[in-house]
């Protein structure tokens, strides 16, 4: 993945179109904008998203809503919709308008505090929506990295198992392991050795496996290995130019000289 992909990725974007980045970051994410032609458009994407999601939810109120408040605030909605017109008699009494102006505020008010009530829950559930819609890219971004990587792994254990020369050498488990399994990819022109300890059980954080050749009769250290998390990926240990078996051991961390014989995993003949 490019540094620009991984930007795009990081989520930096759509925390921008949520109004939640600093003043820096905005700056930064402007400027790699005018630079780069993918992250423009990814930026007009997010909020081409974030515009149809508020249009998707817009509710109109209800018509009902402004009448209820006419009635009980006693106002008539004609009164409203036109204007003040107070029919009075004619009188050279002087009118007051106050008390409409002030109620007819108080309906704006109230109307206002309405709206904004209701559109702000809108803006927090399409905000909500937005989120996990982010959430999601980003677990779908990280599932495709873990793959992607396995994937490369494979192809390069179908390398080296394709080199001239390689014999594999099965490794099956002693009374110790019965289940444990391993195999050698043993280069007998280059005298190059890889070890797949997929099927082994875990050690523990004191010990580690070693793999022994058995040459002319006696074991030689062919280096220590931990098996734990992915082991998709082939072990590469020392080299030998000769050996009639392999074997693993379970040794105290570092390994050591001479193999202990009832820590023997797995062993397989030439």
């Amino acid at each position: 993945m490019s540094k620009i992909e991984a930007y795009i990725s990081s989520g930096v974007i759509e925390a921008f179109v949520l109004g939640q980045l600093n003043e820096p970051e905005t700056k930064e994410l402007l400027q790699y904008a005018e630079e780069h032609e993918e992250v423009r458009k990814a930026l007009d994407e997010a909020e081409e998203t974030l515009f149809l999601l508020g249009e998707k939810d817009k509710v109109v109120p209800p018509a009902n809503v402004k009448n209820t408040l006419f009635d009980e605030l006693g106002i008539k909605s004609s009164q409203a919709n036109n204007g003040v017109n107070i029919e009075t008699p004619k009188s050279s009494k002087t009118i007051n308008f106050y008390p409409y102006f002030s109620a007819a505020a108080s309906i704006i008010a109230i109307i206002g505090i309405v709206l904004s009530v209701y559109y702000y829950n809108l803006w927090q559930d399409t905000e909500s929506r937005l989120s996990t819609i982010i959430a999601e890219n980003q677990t779908m971004a990280q599932q495709y990295n873990v793959v992607k990587n396995q994937m490369d792994q494979y192809a390069a254990n179908i390398e080296i198992l394709r080199q001239p020369g390689i014999e594999n050498v099965p490794m099956k488990g002693l009374d110790i392991a019965p289940e444990a399994q391993a195999i050698v990819h043993w280069n007998k022109k280059t005298n190059e050795v890889f070890l797949n300890a997929k099927s082994m059980p875990s050690n523990d954080v004191n010990n580690q496996y070693q793999l022994w050749a058995i040459v002319d009769g006696t074991p030689v250290d062919m280096g220590v290995f931990d098996v734990a998390g992915d082991m998709t990926s082939l072990l590469k240990m020392k080299t030998t130019g000769k050996a009639s078996a392999f074997a693993v051991t379970l040794e105290p961390r570092g390994g050591s000289e001479n193999p202990t014989l009832e820590k023997m995993y797995v062993i397989g003949q030439i």
